[in-house]
């Protein structure tokens, strides 16, 4: 980051868009923060993982930050996901 830019704050990682992926076999994750890009999250050091892991875990990480675009943390927790009952097979 640039000394003489301001450091991106709570509602604008409620707001970032554009969520790709990067790093070593895709396992990073970055946004589009007042049209910069920038380095939100990695599963790179989760070593426990394979790597289709944790690319697979960067790209589930940002689909869901896709979909939570525009909304803050406290209307994410509020939200009620209702589950639905496994069908059973006959």
């Amino acid at each position: 980051m640039n000394t003489t830019e301001k450091p991106l704050e709570s509602q604008d990682v409620d707001t970032a868009k554009n969520f790709t992926l990067s790093g070593y076999n895709g396992a990073a994750v970055r946004a589009t923060f007042h049209g910069r890009d920038g380095g939100f999250c990695t599963t790179s050091y989760s070593y426990g993982m394979s790597a289709e892991a944790k690319h697979y875990a960067a790209v589930r990480v940002a689909l869901l930050l896709q979909m939570a675009s525009g909304l803050s943390n406290e209307q994410l927790r509020d939200m009620t996901l209702t589950p639905t009952k496994p069908q059973v097979k006959a």
